[in-house]
């Protein structure tokens, strides 16, 4: 539920409605997770054709960097993990809207809402995450100079992040696993 609050606040904060999308994974998440995650998958597609392209070296283009990933961590985590309404959810759910009132407040605690969902679900795992965006943070401005088109940036950062899974799976850190058929 974290992850559709995220996403739909996402969606009104960067004026951009086709964030809404992610309601039809949620419903379908109650039937069939595959069926989910082949929606879910759809969405993903629909927000990358759909944003515009932009610098994460100035403050419009890392806003719209950090809230579409942070938001699309979250919804995946409902999606794979199923919908669960309790009272943690609720909870981080109404520190989000509230949070919701400007741009910078929303940012920052959609951060720590991942980093504390990350830690609840995965536990010390959570160092890798913090330790990627470190290291990304860091490669980023060193090499700000010669990475001016977008897509060149978004490859670092992917780059980057299966150097961490690669290095998170040596030390035999647990992640979810999606089997191809639910009864399995």
């Amino acid at each position: 539920m974290i992850g559709l609050i995220a996403t739909i606040l996402t969606g009104i904060v960067l004026k951009n409605y086709i964030f809404l999308l992610i309601m039809l994974a949620y419903l379908l998440r109650l039937r069939s997770r595959n069926a989910s995650l082949a929606v879910f998958y759809l969405y993903v597609l629909s927000i990358a054709v759909s944003l515009p392209s932009t610098s994460i070296y100035i403050w419009e283009g890392l806003k719209l960097a950090g809230f579409v990933a942070l938001s699309t961590v979250l919804a995946l985590d409902d999606v794979l993990r199923g919908i669960r309404v309790e009272r943690e959810e609720l909870i981080l759910s109404t520190v989000l809207i509230v949070s919701a009132v400007t741009d910078y407040t929303f940012l920052i605690v959609l951060i720590a809402v991942v980093l504390y969902s990350s830690y609840r679900h995965f536990g010390k795992a959570v160092a890798y995450l913090a330790g990627w965006l470190g290291l990304s943070a860091a490669v980023m401005y060193l090499i700000r100079d010669s990475l001016t088109d977008p897509v060149a940036q978004a490859f670092v950062l992917i780059g980057l992040g299966l150097l961490f899974i690669l290095f998170a799976e040596r030390k035999d850190v647990e992640f979810l696993e999606v089997k191809p058929f639910e009864g399995e």
